[in-house]
């Protein structure tokens, strides 16, 4: 049996990004376990949410906090990354790299945040602090100061600044309202 050589492309090409996409969800679950287990009580972590504009994409973590609404998008790398104006690269002894494979780390968490300070906007929240960010982990951080979103180096160093920040809407009700708008009340139980 003969397999047309572009049908055979096509087929490995969605194999691998269906491996690309398992992979990033793994990346997704072990961060939420591990900042549901570091975080304090104050915060709800939510992975794989679901915005309701229709997109096949999930956003991988949402925290729900004191602070406000943070969009987590999180990325397993080695070595040491630089970033140059939303372009992510690996350095080299003799300076920047190759660049990152797939879309823009920094500019999808932008994006995920929109789509959920949309979401959140639609539900009565208006005014919701919904901010994006990314956590590399097992990378070193080198020039990251021309990324649209901060940039953390591991989960241990969003906790630390998770729990330093300023207790804005510090009211457990209005916590708990924002979760029960993105998620529902009856999916907030579960969480």
């Amino acid at each position: 049996m003969l397999v047309p050589i572009p049908a055979l492309a096509l087929g490995v090409r969605s194999l691998a990004l269906a491996l690309r996409l398992r992979a990033a969800s793994d990346v997704a679950d072990r961060a939420a376990e591990y900042l549901a287990e570091h975080l304090s009580e104050s915060f709800v972590v939510v992975s794989h949410y679901g915005p309701r504009d229709g997109g096949e994409d999930d956003v991988p973590l949402v925290i729900i906090g004191p602070p406000g609404v943070l969009v987590v998008q999180p990325r397993e790398c080695e070595g040491e990354l630089a970033c140059y104006q939303d372009n992510w690269y690996r350095t080299r002894a003799y300076g920047v790299g190759r660049r990152l494979r797939g879309a823009s780390v920094s500019k999808l968490a932008r994006w995920n945040a929109g789509r959920v300070r949309r979401d959140l906007a639609k539900s009565g929240f208006v005014r919701a602090s919904v901010e994006g960010c990314v956590v590399f982990m097992g990378a070193r951080l080198a020039d990251v100061a021309s990324s649209c979103v901060p940039v953390y180096e591991s989960l241990d160093a969003l906790v630390t600044q998770l729990e330093s920040r300023p207790q804005l809407q510090s009211s457990p009700a209005r916590m708990r309202a924002l979760a029960e708008a993105l998620l529902g009340s009856a999916r907030l139980a579960l969480v």
